[in-house]
């Protein structure tokens, strides 16, 4: 009877441990209430492209943002200007600087009040003569070559002087005055030779300016009110500066030196040239004949 009871037991046993794991197959073979991962409807979750394409998603994610490109190369040239004392009296001055570049380009101007301290920044690099115009055409027109490297700083030092005035009368051939033409002084420089020491470029910007002076009750009769003109050609090595004579003729026509001799036109316009002759500033009052018209 005991042995009966003893397998009727291990039988019981059995049957549990079947059922039990009858149930836990059932359990997980049923369908799961919770809706399934999201996945690309063109990718296979088993699909080995899909690891790598992961890789590369991730790796574009912590990729560093690609580094901005680097502006071109530029320089800041500094300067100042030794002002003759007459100039540094003046409640208000201005002035222009240029630069003149070997292969015929004008970098600039910026123009410059009540300070002789200026800077130019985004220069290119490389040679180039820095040009001093002063706005009020008063003064001579200084340079300086100056060589700027790649993102480097150049100082450079600037001297206008005062010019001479050359005074004279243009008349016609029955002595009259000749007046509302144009007496032009033609000087050269020696910018070409120092800047274009590779050779010649085929051709070069260069500054031309002719100013009309504005009438105001406080000036003089309109008669007497003279329009400026300055040519800079840097090829040429040729600065021309230029004013018009007044209802009687004359004129004062600043030049760089008062000892060497100048080469002189008279026009009434650039297309017509009534006369050219060389004068000597620093003589007498100079006369020009020029025909009747």
């Amino acid at each position: 009877m005991g042995k009966l009871t003893w397998g009727v037991s291990i039988a019981a046993a059995g049957a549990i441990a079947l059922g039990s794991l009858a149930f836990i197959r059932a359990r997980n073979s049923a369908p799961s209430d919770r809706p399934p991962a999201s996945t690309s409807p063109d990718r296979k979750l088993s699909d080995a492209s899909c690891l790598a394409d992961e890789r590369a998603s991730r790796s574009s994610f912590v990729a560093p943002p690609a580094a901005a490109a680097e502006p071109a190369p530029a320089g800041v040239l500094r300067g100042r200007l030794q002002l003759p004392w007459q100039e540094r009296k003046k409640s208000f001055y201005s002035y222009a600087i240029y630069a003149f570049t070997v292969d015929g380009r004008l970098e600039g101007p910026k123009t410059f009040t009540n300070t002789d301290r200026f800077e130019l920044s985004g220069l290119t690099p490389g040679r180039k003569a820095i040009v001093f115009y002063g706005l009020m055409e008063n003064l001579t027109f200084p340079f300086q070559i100056v060589d700027l490297p790649e993102k480097g700083d150049v100082d450079v030092v600037l001297r206008p002087r005062i010019p001479y005035l050359l005074q004279g009368r243009v008349v016609d051939a029955n002595g009259a005055g000749v007046g509302g033409v144009y007496v032009i002084a033609h000087e050269t420089m020696t910018l070409p030779q120092e800047l274009y020491i590779q050779g010649l470029p085929a051709q070069a910007a260069g500054v031309e300016k002719t100013s009309e002076p504005v009438v105001s009750p406080a000036a003089p009769l309109p008669e007497d009110i003279v329009s400026t003109y300055v040519r800079i050609d840097p090829l040429a090595g040729r600065i021309e500066r230029g004013v018009t004579t007044d209802a009687r003729g004359q004129f004062h026509l600043p030049v760089t030196s008062p000892t060497d001799p100048v080469s002189v036109s008279v026009e009434r316009s650039r297309s017509d040239v009534l006369k050219r002759e060389t004068v000597l500033p620093g003589a007498a009052a100079v006369r020009i004949v020029v025909p009747n018209q």
